[in-house]
């Protein structure tokens, strides 16, 4: 039993560090000047879709208590897509940063592949 728990808090914490990871990258001001062309396909549209892939295969692991893989799928996109919307209302306060909608899609198609694969994987 005890070994049950300790892996249940290292998914914790793994879906923990990875959201954290995600939530301080999109925060940082940036030091790069904006590159107009990269407004909807730009190279941050992919760092979107693989953090939030990352964070909701952290969480759905995190989540999954093998009797309802469903629940924790679910859950693990609509908490990675809140984070997506809470970081595009947080940019408008941080310098270098402007919150595009182009992200918060990148962001949920992230999530939607990471958890397909994740179910997938381990289904």
């Amino acid at each position: 039993m005890a070994t049950h728990v300790a892996s249940v808090d290292a998914r914790w914490r793994r879906a923990l560090v990875v959201g954290l990871t995600l939530l301080v990258g999109s925060l940082v001001p940036s030091p790069f000047a904006r590159h107009e062309a990269f407004d909807t396909y730009g190279p941050d549209k992919w760092l979107h879709f693989l953090g939030h892939g990352a964070f909701a295969v952290a969480l759905a692991e995190a989540l999954d208590d093998e009797r309802t893989p469903g629940v924790s799928g679910v859950g693990a996109i609509g908490v990675s897509a809140l984070l997506g919307l809470t970081v595009g209302h947080l940019q408008r306060y941080v310098p270098g940063r402007v919150p595009e909608l182009a992200d918060l899609v990148a962001g949920v198609l992230g999530s939607l592949v990471g958890v397909g694969w994740w179910y997938r994987t381990t289904g």
